[in-house]
């Protein structure tokens, strides 16, 4: 195997980093922040060292940590020609169990009870078989919850950029494209509007007041996509008009959050700190696949979550 130098901006635990060394022998692991100047392969990123990553001309590849990576300078990336891989797919049953616990806070009436403690309140609970959900974004963390749904009994639609396919019509009831949704002339009933798409140019402010309107009244959103796809001020004026029931909101255009945001206050609004991919043992879930595009990397084989910087994601 050829001498390379890896940059482990995940610190590695001692039996982590032995088990590369053994399976790796020749490669130089490295957690020392200097060998982001000559490193050819990077795991995780710092915004901190982005000048020197940017002029070390051995970087060939970085594996992000996360499955976004709009926080990325991908421009520069793509012009260089560096491969970057996602660790979508690691995060996507976290993710689900977190959307779950929103959805059953709001439909057994939790929301208002822990909005307002101390006051002895008999909610309205909701029927979660009676419901349907839309889910933007079928990808990993799209289908993974989109399980999750149907185990509570709910309708689940889908919707994407390619419509569907036999993998997605196994797990969803229905899916359509963006273009078929934006083309809808009537309201469409939903009882929750799950957003978990990425941040790109794309996407940006794609739930405006006309697309959050395109839903019948009463609905629940919930955002554990990117803050950057929803008009803010859009969303909290159909919250105070009371056309949405109520939102769940994990990420934020600006973050972290402001104090002062009435976001934070609002009774319909339920706000957790971008956490909704907390993974318990986040190195056991992200390293087995860093090894694994390891091998293929050095067999020059494909990668596994290889971005396509057209996309930006």
């Amino acid at each position: 195997m050829r001498m390379v130098k890896v940059l482990l901006l995940v610190k590695p635990k001692n039996e982590e980093l032995q088990q590369l060394q053994k399976e790796f022998q020749g490669v130089t692991f490295s957690t020392d922040l200097q060998a982001a100047r000559d490193a050819e392969v990077i795991l995780g990123w710092n915004s901190k060292l982005s000048q020197t990553i940017l002029e070390n001309k051995k970087l060939r590849w970085i594996q992000a940590k996360s499955a976004g990576v709009d926080y990325f300078p991908l421009k520069e990336l793509k012009n260089r020609g560096i491969i970057l891989t996602t660790a979508s797919g690691i995060h996507s049953r976290y993710i689900a169990e977190t959307v779950g616990a929103y959805i059953l806070i709001e439909n057994r009436g939790l929301r208002p009870i822990i909005k307002n403690p101390g006051k002895w309140i008999e909610p309205q609970v909701l029927e979660t078989t009676e419901q349907t959900v839309f889910i933007f974004g079928t990808g990993h963390i799209g289908t993974e919850i989109a399980r999750y749904c149907k185990f509570f009994g709910m309708k689940v639609i889908g919707v994407n950029r390619h419509g569907a396919d036999k993998k997605l019509m196994d797990i969803f009831d229905e899916v359509i494209t963006m273009n078929q949704f934006k083309e809808q002339s009537n309201e469409v009933k939903a009882d929750y509007v799950i957003n978990i798409l990425p941040g790109t140019a794309a996407t940006r402010h794609f739930f405006d007041k006309e697309r959050l309107k395109k839903f019948t009244p009463d609905y629940t959103f919930i955002n554990v996509g990117r803050g950057s796809s929803v008009v803010t001020a859009d969303l909290q004026k159909l919250l105070a008009d009371h056309y949405l029931r109520s939102a769940y909101l994990d990420v934020f255009e600006k973050e972290p959050l402001p104090v002062s945001s009435s976001l934070w206050h609002s009774q319909e609004v339920v706000g957790t700190p971008h956490i909704s991919g907390l993974i318990p043992h986040f190195n056991a879930a992200l390293y087995p696949l860093f090894s694994e595009n390891l091998r293929h990397y050095f067999a020059e084989e494909p990668l596994h979550n290889t971005i396509d910087y057209g996309k930006e994601y």
